[in-house]
């Protein structure tokens, strides 16, 4: 099987003749490989590609110790065997192995459902490579972060701007003859000319070189590290969103479609994100500049299309030097045998853990409770995406259950949400379904002064009177206005259940109405054992609430004093209610 890298062009030729398994059962690994590595497939690169081959052969040294000769014959057990046989390794082998496993075998229909369960059922103790990465950062280790990376670019930024502002000096005669300063200028000079500096015949710096700081430091002046590209990358990372692989290709041509004349506004950069599959890798990103007002100097690192004119800007001297189209451009500390050129025009994984490492953040292995935080362009994407709540190069479904989902100050914040939501629609519920309560002191001032307490109960007299006099009760309440009712049309007398009448508006309760209110009560609760649980929660459950929310509108001695007056009428009249005797059919 032929395998070739997208990005180097490398050729690699895979072998599955020597597995030590039967000859179908190396078919089919060997088909079941191909199904991930075909050119519409989001395997692109090498070490990838080799990582699923390999999973394939391990699989096969298991299957070479049971009777097994077609892909039918596999059972769960064996994916069993394939965990327990690589459980000495590392977590996060053991992890890959277990990922690349299921994503090989996942679809197989050639599968029994007990080797596709057993595939489901395998796991890894500890953290997976997915687990080890899966946590956004707190916003102190966020800013932690972020406060080292914008120091370097700053930093970056201030000595290629000084240097280059020295270099204009000296090129139009500013500087006094025989300086420091003049020397330099003439050294910079040759250097942005021809990215050369003066050596002697055995390569050495000449000393006037040395006396600036070595090849090294003054080749720098005008160049980027590779620290800081890694600075520039991880900055755009964290406010883009982006993955570390695509802002690593961005190429250093770009539109503007302002034309470049304001300093506000975006410019629209083509990127690979080979992962989206063939019809979808290539995308535009929009890096815009929002940030508007405060500090000049701070609003840069707060601006994606700022950090990234700077990055171009930065880069020109080794762009040009090296015939590079590349964003990420640079120079290296020190040519060697391995580094035949001194620039460097492709960020790896290696240059983010080289970043962290000279600034102080431990790896994963060396990470401390409390301690300074491991850098991991994954968590960056994390907190960037957990921040931003917009979708980055996927769908909106993917960013929700993937990304946002498994991030606890998400769920946390979604609980919150979802539970006050939850309470106030309890609480508008209950407030709909109050029924005003007309105390014995408020009849006592209806029959004394019928106009104040009309007033305050914002009715009329002749319906207070009614409510009053007990004209007007239903079953459980009273009715300020049988042809108001919401269920029919204006003037037509109410025919809703009496059960109905605690959710009406028109209802109100008056003390003589408390005993078969208590009577309905005690019904209710006996009916409660005798009905399936779905039945009583839908018609009687509501009904308790509102006749134990009734009561709490009166003193204990007025509920003890009435359900010494709860009668046998009052309890006929209750059963007749929950029979449905009461209904109008």
């Amino acid at each position: 099987m032929l395998f070739i890298d997208e990005s180097s062009g490398r050729s690699t030729l895979f072998e599955f003749a020597d597995l030590p398994v039967a000859e179908p059962l190396r078919r089919w690994l060997a088909e079941r490989v191909a199904r991930r590595l075909t050119t519409r497939s989001t395997v692109k690169r090498l070490p990838s590609a080799r990582s699923l081959v390999d999973t394939a052969r391990h699989f096969a040294v298991v299957l070479s110790e049971h009777p097994v000769r077609q892909p039918e014959d596999v059972v769960g057990e064996h994916m069993l065997d394939f965990r327990r046989r690589y459980e000495h390794l590392k977590p996060r082998t053991m992890s890959g192995y277990v990922e690349n496993l299921r994503g090989l075998l996942r679809d197989d229909e050639r599968l029994s459902s007990d080797a596709r369960a057993g595939l489901a059922a395998i796991r890894v103790r500890g953290m997976s490579r997915r687990d080890i990465s899966n946590r956004g950062y707190t916003d102190t280790e966020w800013q932690e972060i972020l406060t080292a990376l914008r120091h370097d670019v700053r930093a970056a930024r201030d000595r290629i701007h000084a240097a280059r502002r020295l270099l204009v000096r000296y090129r139009s005669g500013e500087l006094p003859t025989g300086s420091e300063d003049m020397t330099l200028g003439r050294l910079l000079d040759g250097f942005e000319r021809t990215g050369q500096l003066p050596r002697k015949f055995d390569t050495n710096a000449t000393p006037e070189v040395h006396r600036c700081g070595g090849l090294v430091k003054v080749a720098g002046m005008l160049c980027l590290s590779p620290d800081e590209l890694a600075a520039f990358a991880l900055l755009l990372i964290s406010l883009t969103g982006q993955n570390y692989g695509t802002i690593a290709a961005w190429p250093a041509a770009h539109f503007r479609p302002d034309g470049g004349l304001t300093d506000e506004g975006l410019a629209l950069v083509e990127a690979c994100k080979p992962r989206r599959g063939p019809d979808r890798e290539h995308m535009v990103i929009a890096l815009e500049d929002l940030v508007t007002g405060g500090d000049p100097d701070q609003r840069w690192s707060r601006s994606p299309l700022r950090v990234y004119r700077m990055l171009l800007d930065l880069g020109d001297t080794a762009r040009r030097l090296s015939n590079s189209q590349g964003l990420f451009v640079g120079r290296i500390a020190k040519k060697t045998v391995h580094t035949p050129s001194p620039w460097i025009t492709t960020l790896t994984s290696q240059h983010v853990q080289r970043w962290a490492a000279a600034r102080g953040f431990p790896t994963s292995t060396f990470a401390v409770p409390a301690g300074k935080p491991v850098v991991s362009v994954r968590r960056l994407r994390l907190t960037a995406i957990e921040r931003r709540r917009r979708p980055v190069a996927h769908t909106a479904t993917t960013m929700r259950d993937s990304y946002l989902m498994p991030q606890p100050a998400v769920q946390a914040e979604s609980h919150a949400i979802v539970a006050a939501a939850l309470d106030n629609e309890v609480s508008k519920a209950r407030d709909h379904a109050r029924v005003p309560v007309f105390t014995q002191s408020f009849v006592d001032l209806a029959r004394r002064d019928p106009q104040s307490a009309a007033t305050r109960a914002g009715m009329t007299i002749r319906q207070l009177a009614g409510l009053i006099e007990g004209s007007q009760d239903t079953v459980l309440a009273s009715c300020q206005d049988h042809r108001a009712s919401p269920y029919e049309p204006p003037g037509v007398a109410c025919s809703a259940s009496f059960l109905a009448c605690l959710d009406c508006a028109n209802a109100r309760v008056l003390p003589h109405q408390l005993p078969i209110q208590l009577a309905a009560i005690d019904a209710l609760e006996q009916l409660r054992p005798h009905l399936p649980p779905a039945l009583w929660a839908r018609r009687y459950a509501p009904r308790l609430d509102q006749l134990q929310d009734i009561t709490t509108g009166f003193q204990p001695a007025e509920i003890d004093r009435a359900k010494a007056e709860i009668t046998d009428e009052h309890r006929h009249r209750i059963n007749d209610l929950l029979e449905g005797r009461w209904d109008v059919h």
